[in-house]
């Protein structure tokens, strides 16, 4: 049985402690109320409307009565009321205050207050923004370029210039400026003219004297800003003040196509003109080429440069590039670039002035844009084209100017791979003007179907830095390599030399050569014979059987023998000795007799082979070599600079027989020749053609080595490449 007085005392603590947890949840309740009420202050907008500074999620913020939170400002970070004002908020203490009004009619509204001109828009907010200025007009506006209609879901593009790249922070800045029309002052009783005009400030139309004394009709810059509802704002921009802190401006209500201009005068910051008065060549991304990749830059298709004079055009240069995959294993596996010009058939390109000349049109470094969606006139002016006349009368023109580039290049994908669509550029360039630079203008042709399809222009004349074109007046000197051979020796077939009173010829055989993991010449053999009555033959190996059965492979260096079960051999016959080129090899004493009746002997030098008939062939252990080091004599060889004449001239010296040197002629292992002769100019000069193009001279002793060396081959002599003689 429980007592009862201890009964009673455990239900009075158990009210006890309910009450005072009633009374903790009380307190919390309220103080959550009050200080919820502290941190909710009201606000009047210029116009009464009522809105509420709240503390929420750490940070003051301006809501409407309903607790809907009121939409910032992207650029300067204030709150936007129902009537466009700009209330800024310190988040930290609540303290709120108006950065700026939209003025209206009613003068007084705006008093003690910046006032804009009309309600803040945002770059989200404005469909396009048309500007007239001193130089001239543009309107940005958002476009499709896939559909080629005004679309407010896409970006800005440059009207009548959609594919003109833009410089973003110009653009913003001149957004901005249009759309913040925040004045530093409205003028209290502007000066109205006769005509109940501001023209004190240049907000009207006349004709004005300039600083010589000379008349002019003065027009007001102004701008038109679109809103994504259709709404029209425009602003008339006059004259700068006395003190040049600023520009007076006027607003025009544009309302179902009527203008109606406040009764009003501002003066907005000078900044203001930086950004409106310009022309829009200073908005735009000079453009000469499609963009290319810095993996891609270099991947040109029939690029070539041509020089007009007068009624002549004349091409410099023609070349391509071929892709490794393309070469790999092939006579060009060395040579990304080929000429494709017929002036430069058979000479080699200079791989690295071609990829710098390339290189420039990836990242070339622009004076300007001189001319957005030029006229007629402005590319006849640049010397871009001239002037013509279409079949009824009418003023036209035709594109002729000094230089042309052209190339094909094929628009990479995101990953770099090609996308299939490859653009033509034709690029006109004119002659330097009065700074040396150059003037250039561009179109784009699509021709992924083999189709030369006109596709679109950057429409627009840019002007180039001298130095980014030197290669202009580059001569075919400059494009090709100074070695006019530059061929692996895996993939000749034959060389042949004619000169007066002397010649040879070289059959190459690789065929025993594994280049299935790369160019290889290792088992390379040459026979060789000349007008002298002397004949080589060389060999990469001999394999032979003893008539023990055991198998010796000899090679030019080494001599060494296997038993049936393949394990080496210790040779007690063979010995170290140094051949004629100073070379330390293995010979072997006595003979190897085989079981086919064959006897080889192993000298330093040679190797014998006599026959069961008793009949011989020597091969020269060090002759492949010797050859090879003829080959680099060849390919040692260089042009030593470009050496114009007329056709007549060129055609008279090459059809006199006292002139000619030499005739060398290289054909590869897929068929094609390459013929290269010389003939004397001077003591110190010796003209050089290749497959008939001419144009430059060599030395005359290096010709003379080519057939000095020849003869040295077929007497074993040892031939040093880089020798003068």
């Amino acid at each position: 049985m429980i007592d009862k007085k201890k009964s009673k005392l455990l239900r009075r603590r158990k009210i006890a402690l309910v009450s005072s947890v009633l009374l903790v949840a009380l307190l919390i309740a309220c103080t959550v109320f009050v200080n919820y009420i502290v941190k909710i202050e009201p606000f009047y907008d210029i116009d009464e409307t009522k809105y509420l500074v709240k503390y929420k999620s750490g940070s003051y913020a301006l809501y409407d009565t309903d607790g809907n939170k009121l939409p910032v400002d992207a650029a300067y970070g204030c709150f936007v009321t129902d009537i466009g004002t700009l209330v800024k908020v310190d988040t930290e203490t609540g303290a709120a205050s108006i950065k700026a009004v939209v003025d209206t009619e009613d003068t007084e509204a705006a008093k003690g207050n910046k006032v804009m001109m009309f309600e803040h828009h945002e770059k989200k907010d404005i469909s396009s923004l048309e500007v007239h200025n001193s130089e001239g007009s543009f309107t940005f506006y958002r476009f499709n370029t896939l559909t080629g209609l005004p679309d407010n879901t896409s970006d800005f593009s440059i009207k009548g210039a959609p594919y003109a790249e833009f410089d973003v922070d110009l653009f913003t800045e001149l957004h901005v400026t249009a759309g913040y029309t925040i004045t530093s002052m409205k003028i209290d009783s502007p000066i109205k003219d006769a005509n109940g005009e501001f023209s004190e400030y240049g907000l009207v139309p006349e004709q004005r004297i300039d600083e010589e004394g000379n008349p002019y009709e003065y027009t007001p810059a102004y701008y038109i800003l679109t809103d994504m509802n259709g709404n029209k704002h425009k602003v008339l921009v006059g004259d700068l003040t006395v003190t040049g802190e600023g520009y007076y401006v006027q607003y025009v209500k544009i309302e179902n196509g009527t203008e109606t201009k406040r009764d009003a005068v501002y003066i907005i910051s000078a900044e203001f003109g930086d950004s409106l008065l310009r022309p829009v060549e200073d908005f735009v991304t000079p453009m000469v080429a499609y963009p290319s990749t810095i993996t891609t830059y270099f991947d040109v298709q029939d690029f070539s440069v041509s020089v007009r004079n007068g009624d002549t055009v004349d091409k410099t240069v023609g070349f391509s590039f071929i892709d490794l995959a393309e070469r790999e294993n092939t006579v060009n596996v060395t040579a990304p670039f080929i000429f494709t010009s017929d002036n430069l058939d058979g000479y080699m390109p200079d791989v690295d002035n071609i990829y710098n000349v390339l290189e420039t049109f990836y990242q070339m470094e622009f004076v300007g844009v001189k001319k957005l969606v030029p006229s007629r006139q402005d590319l006849i002016d640049c010397k871009l084209a001239i002037p013509t006349q279409d079949e009824d009368g009418k003023d036209s023109m035709d594109f002729r100017s000094k230089y042309t580039v052209t190339f094909k290049y094929e628009i990479p994908n995101d990953d770099g791979s090609g996308s299939g669509k490859i653009l033509n550029h034709l690029i006109f360039i004119s002659e330097p003007n009065e700074d040396g630079n150059y003037y250039a203008y561009t179109l784009i042709y699509d021709v992924t179907n083999g189709e030369n399809k006109f596709l679109y222009t950057y429409d627009m004349i840019v002007e180039i830095a001298a130095h980014e074109l030197e290669f202009l007046k580059w001569t075919p000197a400059d494009w090709t390599s100074r070695e006019y051979v530059q061929l692996n020796i895996a993939f000749a077939d034959t060389l042949k030399i004619e000169a007066p009173g002397y010649s040879s010829i070289f059959k190459l055989d690789n065929s025993k050569t594994d280049m299935s993991q790369g160019v290889l010449s290792t088992l390379l053999e040459v026979e060789g014979s000349d007008s002298n009555g002397n004949h080589v033959r060389t060999f990469s190996n001999l394999v032979v059987t003893d008539l023990s059965g055991n198998v010796w492979t000899i090679t030019e260096k080494a001599i060494k023998a296997v038993n049936a079960a393949g394990t080496e051999l210790r040779i007690d016959s063979s010995y170290y000795a140094y051949n004629k080129l100073g070379v330390q090899v293995r010979a072997n004493e006595g003979q190897i007799r085989c079981n086919d009746g064959r006897r080889v002997e192993v000298k330093a030098d040679e190797v014998i082979v006599t026959e069961a008939n008793g009949e011989t062939t020597t091969y020269i252990r060090y002759a492949t070599t010797l050859f090879r080091r003829y080959w680099e004599t060849i390919s040692a060889s260089s042009v030593e600079d470009s050496y114009e004449m007329t056709a007549e001239e060129e055609a008279a010296l090459i059809s006199d027989p006292s002139k000619w040197l030499l005739t060398m002629t290289i054909k590869t292992t897929d068929g094609n020749e390459t013929v290269y002769s010389f003939y004397k100019l001077t003591n110190r000069k010796a003209y050089i053609t290749i497959n008939g193009n001419g144009g430059f001279y060599v030395l005359p002793s290096r010709v003379e080595k080519i057939i000095k060396d020849s003869q040295r081959f077929f007497a074993f002599e040892v031939i040093d490449p880089v020798s003068k003689k």
